[in-house]
């Protein structure tokens, strides 16, 4: 197949999906969850586009000479891996929940489609409790003591229960204080194909900035050839660096929820999905601004602009997938589903698709035209306010705290 076909469905493809998610958050807000996931997220043509991206992105970069840069190829196996590890779960992970009252014990699991399924083994709840931050009613944590075949668990938030490949969460409990509700995961193939793809895509950015032929280590080579000693150079980096810094704090003092913080948020995995997310947002609001100076400046120092976007672009991208898929790694942990489209994580992931067309630029002519990226730089910012703003304010979701 031509690398113009191929491009063509790699883009093209990225493209689509990013509008049908786009449409999927607006459909969920106004006709509910259940209809955007039938109309959209479930759609069998939602999951070919996927499989049309991976593939044919795959197959254009191996057709480009991507197969002889190690972690280039890594990058575009572990997006592969991490899909199929969704196919997979879709198509053959079950979740459901499990009503425990005290003293009482049962094997009984309502799944999600409304059927039962009945465990190997029978859950007895021993204990339910909330706990409260000292001398003040703000919730702590929901505990539940488990009996497992009389073997006792404790289950919390953030601390999970696992038994012969089930795992269980704290998910609800009754108004009495006498019941609990769990939710019940069983997806022994698909968390572990898509966590391989999570590793291998940490390593394969890491090794990225070492590769030496690696687009990104060719700009850096580059941006030093033209270098030039001056007062000035020196004044336009302090100027950037402190602008630069600003914006970091003012988005990093807004990070993080005001008040106490709900139960799952109680966790040191919060500094690390959050601050990531932070940083890299505060890239993409400075790369706007260097985007309008760019627009007016001349070719050359345009071109030179440019480079030095890229530079900076490149490792904020890495930072948002980082952020993104840790994020899952963690809902896994809490709620025992490391996806579920939820609209900032729609969001999110849109984000960091349209970010990364900026990366291609030697498959995208565009993407290396400096007023083209420099635009494109201003444009993609406006994915940042929504999912920051606009997903709070108007979409609402499991997020919407944040």
């Amino acid at each position: 197949m031509q690398s113009k076909t191929l491009k063509l469905l790699s883009y093209g493809s990225a493209a689509i999906l990013i509008t049908m998610m786009v449409a999927a958050t607006v459909v969920e807000k106004f006709h509910g969850t259940e209809t955007a996931l039938a109309a959209i997220y479930h759609n069998p043509i939602f999951f070919a586009l996927w499989a049309v991206l991976a593939a044919s992105g795959l197959a254009l970069l191996v057709r480009r000479g991507g197969a002889s840069r190690p972690a280039t190829l890594a990058l575009h196996v572990a997006l592969v891996l991490i899909l199929v590890g969704a196919l997979i779960t879709h198509l053959s992970g079950q979740s459901g929940s499990i009503h425990l009252r005290e003293g009482e014990a049962t094997a009984a699991v309502e799944l999600e489609d409304g059927t039962a399924l009945e465990l190997p083994f029978s859950l007895e709840l021993k204990e339910f409790r909330v706990e409260f931050d000292p001398g003040t009613r703000h919730v702590a944590d929901y505990i539940s003591v488990v009996a497992f075949d009389g073997e006792s668990v404790t289950i919390s938030m953030n601390h999970i229960a696992k038994r012969d490949g089930y795992r269980f969460y704290q998910a609800d409990y009754d108004e009495d204080g006498h019941g609990s509700i769990l939710a019940v995961s069983h997806d022994p193939w698909g968390v572990g194909i898509t966590y391989a793809g999570y590793i291998l895509l940490l390593l394969a950015m890491i090794v990225y900035f070492f590769e030496p032929d690696s687009h990104y280590r060719q700009t850096l080579r580059s941006l030093r050839r033209e270098r030039k000693p001056g007062p000035r150079r020196h004044v336009g980096t302090i100027v950037l660096a402190v602008l630069g810094a600003g914006l970091l704090l003012a988005w990093f003092l807004d990070a993080f929820p005001k008040g106490p913080l709900m139960p799952v948020l109680r966790s040191p995995m919060l500094f690390i999905h959050v601050v990531p997310m932070m940083v890299c947002y505060s890239v993409f609001s400075l790369l706007a601004l260097l985007g309008i100076v760019g627009l007016c400046l001349r070719p050359k120092a345009a071109e030179r602009l440019r480079a030095i976007g890229y530079a900076v672009l490149c490792p904020a991208v890495f930072l948002l997938a980082f952020g993104t898929f840790f994020g899952a790694v963690w809902a896994n942990i809490s709620w025992g589903n490391y996806w579920a489209w939820d609209p900032k994580e729609t969001w999110a992931l849109n984000t960091l698709l349209i970010y990364s067309f900026a990366l291609h630029g030697e498959s995208l002519r565009a993407a290396g035209h400096p007023r083209r990226f420099h635009l494109f730089c201003i444009l993609a910012f406006l994915a940042v306010l929504v999912t920051y703003f606009g997903v709070n304010l108007f979409l609402g979701g499991v997020h919407s705290y944040a």
